[in-house]
């Protein structure tokens, strides 16, 4: 009977282990996941910014594609240094949900086109703010720094949409 409880206890031992294991591979597994998603969200932004930089109307529509596609180029290579030492291979597409948008918006004629990708500008740069604001208190170091510099353009970039949206001028857009 000794040894049932030994083994009773060995086994609970073997699965806490366990379960401790799976809990911290679910933690970085999900920082991976949150690296891998930031880096295809850069992709299709940075994509959308030269896109309306070089279709947009409005010049502060242009003008608004070209921060864009600058402010998430530079996201994108820091996304890609954490993805490095996450040991995370970087994507080089956007999500497939993102090739859609940007395939839809791009055959707009030139009077939707403007407020096409303002309007998805912001519900994608909500979605964005929400997942970033849910991976700022990373235990790793490399991701919360990403998204401690990344969240304020975040909020900067939704700030500018929603501003042309309205037609009100732009503030902190850069």
């Amino acid at each position: 009977m000794q040894s049932g409880r030994h083994i009773g206890r060995s086994a609970r031992v073997s699965g806490l282990a366990a379960l401790a294991v799976a809990f911290a591979a679910f933690g970085q597994g999900s920082e991976q996941t949150f690296i891998k998603e930031a880096m295809q969200t850069n992709i299709a932004e940075l994509r959308f910014g030269a896109l309306a930089a070089h279709r947009a109307e409005n010049p502060a529509v242009r003008e608004f594609g070209e921060t864009l596609e600058a402010d998430h180029r530079a996201a994108l290579e820091h996304a890609a240094t954490v993805a490095r030492s996450l040991q995370v291979e970087p994507p080089e597409e956007p999500s497939l949900e993102a090739k859609g948008t940007y395939d839809g918006i791009a055959q707009l004629s030139a009077a939707q086109f403007d407020a096409a990708f303002v309007s998805h500008m912001i519900v994608a740069h909500e979605a964005a703010i929400a997942k970033y604001s849910a991976n700022s208190h990373s235990d790793n170091p490399a991701v919360a720094a990403y998204v401690a510099e990344t969240l304020p353009m975040m909020r900067a970039h939704l700030a500018a949409a929603r501003a042309l949206q309205t037609g009100a001028p732009a503030q902190g857009a850069n």
